[in-house]
């Protein structure tokens, strides 16, 4: 390896460290790789995956011991490179345990949070590589239009601080994208589902398009659903969710199925059939 190689061996490292730098943030920061692979953990195991960064919060999936392909949502807490190169490995030990290192991933269509312990960087060549390939399309780096308003993702997410208050508006891809010719053009769009967190107590769903040609507004689903992968048929996409009734309160379940069939027309999403 020449002295050359090495030096800019030894720079990645150091970003790479950086970037997974301890944030006092609640959310996390959407840097480092953009997909993760499990390491240390058995055969016969399996890494879970939960709904908050804490070993008590409820699980929410699993993940197989070999997996790859974890894309990277942003992580929070660990070491500094700063303490990483400088205090001892007793005090490394002690600050981990004060602040653990967690990552938010999506894998396979859910998006959670995993010990980031558990996590290397790792590449990947899946179905969404290969249809962003194809299209010209990474829906999980794009602008949206969110009522009005532009969103940036980067690696699938995306935080806002609301100006003159010390709320931040959270958003980001909850489902595995699908590529599909949404008006018949011969181009196909990516398509996605995103999930808002404004800073109250909605968490608020929309079904986003995007297009090399276009901008196209996000369209509203509901507050507080629950969304299933999305699925393709023809020259539409398919969204399927569980809601409420109009006269539920938002705090019971929402149980109600819902099936809602979308096209693009005259550069908007259009429900094709509802049932």
């Amino acid at each position: 390896m020449t002295q050359h190689h090495l030096a800019a061996l030894l720079s990645s490292l150091v970003l790479a460290w950086a970037s997974m730098a301890w944030t006092p943030s609640a959310s996390a920061t959407a840097d480092g790789p953009d997909y993760w692979g499990v390491r240390d953990v058995a055969e016969n195991d399996v890494l879970n995956m939960r709904s908050s960064p804490d070993f008590k919060s409820p699980k929410v999936g699993e993940i197989p011991h070999d997996a790859t392909c974890i894309r990277n949502m942003g992580c929070r807490g660990g070491l500094t490179y700063e303490e990483f190169t400088t205090l001892s490995e007793e005090q490394k030990q002690q600050l981990l345990k004060q602040r653990p290192r967690w990552c938010r991933v999506n894998y396979d269509g859910t998006t959670a949070w995993v010990a980031g312990r558990y996590l290397k960087e790792a590449a990947c060549e899946d179905r969404h590589s290969a249809g962003a390939r194809d299209t010209g399309i990474d829906p999980y780096n794009h602008a949206y239009v969110i009522d009005k308003e532009k969103v940036i993702l980067k690696n699938g997410h995306a935080r806002k601080v609301i100006p003159g208050t010390t709320a931040i508006i959270i958003t980001e891809v909850i489902r595995r994208p699908v590529h599909v010719d949404l008006d018949g053009d011969g181009d196909k769009e990516a398509v996605v589902l995103l999930m808002q967190h404004t800073g109250g107590s909605g968490t608020f769903y929309y079904l986003a398009a995007a297009s090399r040609k276009v901008v196209i507004d996000a369209t509203y689903l509901g507050d507080r659903i629950k969304t299933r992968p999305l699925e393709m048929a023809g020259e539409m996409v398919i969204v399927n969710y569980l809601d409420r009734e109009s006269s539920q309160p938002m705090s019971s379940s929402p149980l109600v199925e819902k099936s809602v069939s979308f096209r693009l027309s005259d550069n908007a999403l259009v429900p094709v059939e509802a049932k």
